[in-house]
Order: structure tokens, then sequence, then C-alpha cells
């Protein structure tokens, strides 16, 4: 009796012991399908996990069965690639066409049909040969101006008047355009003109020196810069306004207001055609031209 009470105590400190070590590596639960084949393979796996765990553990394997083996779908072979050649470049020869319309344009053409007949490629774009291509008109210039001749005046009125109304009358004479608007002027007084209205007839007059002028289907030339053409005072009829001759006299005025006197002692002021003064008509201080007194243009024919 003795000997059990000595003895229970030992089995107990061995069982206390074991279960201490139970408790110290237990293999993990796990959840497994219903499946046969998936069933066995999965507590395969939970052997081989205790193991690992557990190493004292020794694990109890099942024999699975194995699946059948299921249809490999084939894969193609690939299809080798044929790799084109190399072509080999081609050129055109080059052709110059002359820059002549519509030659050119077919030239042109041509040659590009014949570079595609030999190389090939895309078809050439031709041009359209039967457009018409505009010609410059020549560019007119215009006729040179008319320029009139500048005129001084001297600033003593009225023969200051007098003056411009005879460049505008001698400007309208040479260019033409539209006729001039005179001013109006006072009369001048001159004792030269009034004494001159009655010209000589005598045929004792020196013969005629001034240039001709007028006449312009006799081919008689205009008078010079500085000149002007009247009718002769000392030949009857009207002169280059008839187309008849004239005569080439300074364009530079002589009696007037202040009775400018001519700078030949020998020649006379006689009045001036040109403007609307007459001292035949009661004009006073006319403006006159300075004239060589001769005789009558046709007396020496």
């Amino acid at each position: 009796m003795r000997f059990l009470h000595g003895l229970l105590p030992l089995l107990g400190t061995i069982a206390l012991a074991s279960e201490l070590v139970a408790e110290k590596c237990q293999c993990p639960q796990v959840n497994c399908p219903t499946n046969d084949a998936a069933l066995c393979n999965c507590l395969n796996g939970r052997e081989t996990f205790c193991k690992e765990q557990c190493p004292d553990y020794k694990p109890t394997y099942r024999l699975c069965p194995v699946p059948a083996p299921s249809a490999i779908p084939s894969v193609p072979s690939p299809t080798p690639i044929k790799l084109l050649p190399k072509p080999k470049t081609c050129e055109c020869p080059l052709v110059n066409c002359l820059a002549i319309w519509p030659g050119g344009c077919h030239c042109a053409n041509n040659a590009k049909l014949s570079c595609y007949d030999k190389c090939g490629g895309e078809p050439p774009q031709l041009q359209s040969c039967d457009v018409e291509i505009a010609v410059p008109s020549p560019v007119i210039e215009p006729a040179p101006t008319c320029q009139c001749e500048s005129v001084m005046c001297i600033q003593v009125w009225p023969q200051s008047c007098y003056c411009a109304n005879a460049a505008a009358q001698a400007c309208y004479a040479k260019c033409g355009g539209k006729k001039p608007n005179l001013q109006l002027c006072p009369p001048l007084k001159t004792k030269t003109l009034t004494k001159l209205t009655a010209l000589p007839t005598s045929t004792l007059l020196p013969p005629n020196t001034h240039k001709l002028c007028g006449g312009f289907r006799l081919g008689n030339s205009q008078c010079d810069e500085g000149y002007t053409c009247i009718t002769d005072p000392y030949t009857p009829g009207c002169g280059p306004a008839c187309d008849a001759l004239g005569i080439c006299v300074e364009d530079r005025m002589c009696g007037g207001f202040a009775g400018f006197a001519c700078r030949d002692p020998n020649q006379v002021c006689l009045d001036d055609p040109r403007d609307d003064c007459d001292p035949k008509q009661g004009g006073a201080d006319c403006a006159g031209l300075c004239v060589t007194p001769h005789r009558s243009l046709g007396a020496d024919a």
C-alpha cells in the first residue's frame, strides 16, 4: 500500500509533463474540400505542414488518385516571315525642257511618264497644258506733261495784272487745256501807244528783221524761248490765226502805266494783241510789245 502511495505522485508528474509537451506542439486544423482527389491532397499537405511545425511528429500520407490528363490545346507553329528583297535604286534620266508654252509643259509631262514606266511608283501628276498663260500687257508710260515758262511780273499795279494775264495766255497757247480766266485789269495810259495807232505804210521802211512764225502748212517753226508769235502789225490780214505768217517778238512788256521803254531805240511799242486792252477802242495805259518797223511781209516777194 505504501508503494502505491509513492507511485501515484510519480505517475501524475509524468502525465502532466506529457500534456505540456502535447500543448506545446499541435498540428493546425485545416478545411479541405469534399472532392476525393482534392481532399486527399489537402490532408497530405496538412501532414507535411504538421511535420514542419512539430519535428517529432510522424506524418501519415495517403495514396491520392491521379486525375486523368486533360487535352492540352495545340499551339500553332509560327509561320516564317518572308523578307522582301531590298529594291534596287532606279534613277530617271534628267530631261531639260525649254521654257516655251505649251511645248515645255508637254516635255515635262512626257519626262514624268517615261520615269513612271521605267521605275514605277506612284502615278505622276501631270500638268494641264491647255491653260493659257496671261501675257502681261506692256506698261504705257504717260506722255510728258507740258510745262509753262516761269514768268516774273513786277509788283506794280496794274502792270502786274497785265503781266499775269499775258503769262496765262502764253501757257494756254503752248500747252492748251482749260482756257484761263483772265483778271480784269484797269486801263493803262501810255503816250507811246496812242501815238502809234496809225502805223506807217511807207515803202521806205527797212525789210523785216524778225523771225517768222506761224504758217504751219508752210513748215515754219515756233519762236525761240523768251519770244512770242504775233500778227505782224505792218502786214494786213489775221496772221497766225488764219494759218498765215507772223513775227516773233520779245515777250517783254513795254508802255503800260509806268511807260516802259523798249531796249532797242530803233523799236516802237505797239499794242499787245493778246489782251483785251485796245487803244483804238478807248483803252488807256495798255501794255505793248516792242517791234522793229519794217515793210510788209509780202512787199519783198
